[in-house]
């Protein structure tokens, strides 16, 4: 029994020896470095990346899930110093500014800081000195900014000792395709750093991003749509915040708005976190030549406004237009109409208003001539016919109010200015699809006649 327990365990040491070399094999190829080096060797693999070809970075960077995203351009050196470029409304009030003039312009701001990528429990971007343009978002400072309604942005509470709560060092998650995939270390927001091209100056490139996002949204066009591959529409409002309300169409907007905070790229548009609306998950949008925005997540899903024609038929919007803005026989009416109001009475045109009169259940044109203190508003009245989406006629009746009439004889192009209003059917177009504040309306018989309507206002 001994021999047999002597042979037995000989025969387990013969096994356990060759198990254990085969598996130290197997550990040798997959850990031949230990954890150390293994890290090092991530942060210098991170530290060339970063610095190489020009070292020039895109960030969009979220602070909370509360606000708007922010661009920042990042240029590493090898010697440790990045510049760090944004230009958003927070940099008016590190420049100065007080909390009154914050939500009026977004501000330019560079400045050189250090940087390192650093080990933890993995390798960590670090922006390991003050930047006073970017660091701003960790400070822990009472936000100036007095909009309330609750939340980060919400001046009745007092945010001192949190502040926007943003990270200033990122885990890096993994490299692929010229993108970096970060973390934030202390509230895990997750951000995208993409590689560009070192020859962007960064002034004009962050002034294109702010440019960008007026032609995505602007303050005075009241909503724009999603629109699904199944063909349902969701509404979009408070586009011009970056905090956007959306909600079903045809759904109540108190009881089924969300809000969704979006951050606006030089290339589009992306939402913080994906979104589900009917189904289909949507997060990236590319802005398209037309202007409107393509989803890349699925490249169905659009986000357009309403059909120039419904825009340019609104009751509620009000346009102006200047001398300057139109061409052909437009141009050479506006001119008659400024002659001869001088010579009428010694007035001067001012502008012409385009808008619905609710009192007269209709849509007016009007002349705007000020003689001293006065303005005198000679009208007509018209009725829109829409002939396509980007396609429109206008029912003018020539008679216009008693103004128009005392105004014939003495300047009689004003009512040239009617007839030719009358006659000819209107192409449009318009600055921007998303954004159409700037329209214009061109002859479809001759594209030298036409007028840029200005949007003045929302009703």
């Amino acid at each position: 029994m001994k021999k047999y327990f002597n042979i037995a365990a000989l025969a387990l040491v013969a096994v356990s020896t060759l198990l254990m070399s085969s598996c130290k094999n197997e550990v040798d190829e997959i850990f031949d470095e230990d954890a150390v080096a293994r890290l090092a060797k991530a942060q210098a693999q991170y530290i060339d990346i970063l610095t190489s070809n020009g070292g020039k970075w895109q960030l969009e960077y979220y602070a909370n899930d509360e606000e708007p995203g922010y661009v920042y351009l990042m240029t590493f050196s090898t010697d440790g110093s990045v510049v760090i470029s944004g230009m958003n409304k927070w940099i008016s009030y590190v420049k100065g500014g007080s909390s009154s003039s914050i939500g009026s312009q977004p501000v330019y701001g560079s400045a050189t800081s250090l940087w390192d990528v650093i080990t933890d429990n993995g390798p960590v971007l670090s922006f390991n000195s003050y930047n006073p343009y970017f660091h701003l978002f960790a400070d822990p400072y009472d936000i100036p900014d007095a909009t309330g309604g609750g939340g980060m942005q919400d001046d009745s509470n007092d945010e001192s000792g949190y502040g926007h709560e943003g990270d200033y060092e990122f885990n890096i998650m993994k490299f692929s395709g010229d993108t970096l995939y970060l973390s934030g270390k202390k509230y895990g927001i997750d951000m995208i750093m993409t590689r560009v091209a070192s020859t962007i100056d960064d002034q004009v490139y962050m002034n294109e991003v702010t440019a960008q996002a007026d032609s995505f949204f602007h303050a005075k066009i009241p909503q724009v749509y999603i629109n699904l591959p199944n063909g349902v529409r969701w509404i979009v409002k408070d586009g011009a915040t970056s905090i956007l309300k959306i909600f079903r169409e045809g759904a109540d907007e108190i009881s089924t708005a969300e809000t969704h905070n979006v951050i606006i790229t030089h290339d589009g548009l992306s939402f913080m976190t994906p979104i589900t609306l009917d189904g289909y998950v949507i997060q990236n949008f590319v802005r398209q030549a037309d202007g409107s925005l393509l989803c890349r997540d699925d490249q169905q899903t659009t986000i357009t406004a309403d059909e120039l024609s419904a825009i340019v038929s609104n009751s509620r919007f009000t346009w102006k237009m200047a001398q300057s803005g139109t061409g052909g026989v437009f141009a050479q009416l506006m001119s008659q109409v400024a002659d001869e109001a001088k010579n009428f009475n010694t007035s001067t045109l001012q502008e012409v208003q385009i808008a619905y009169l609710t009192a007269q259940n209709s849509f007016s044109i009007t002349f705007v001539l000020r003689r001293r203190n006065v303005n005198y508003k000679p009208t007509y009245y018209f009725t829109p016919d829409v002939l396509g989406d980007e396609q429109v006629k206008f029912n003018v009746d020539l008679n216009g109010d008693t103004w128009a009439q005392t105004f014939s004889e003495g300047c009689p192009s004003i009512k040239a200015f009617a007839q030719a209003l009358a006659s000819m059917t209107f192409n449009l177009s318009a600055n921007s699809l998303l954004a159409p504040v700037n329209m214009t309306l061109t002859d479809a018989g001759n594209s030298a006649n036409y007028m840029v309507w200005n949007l003045n206002e929302l009703k």
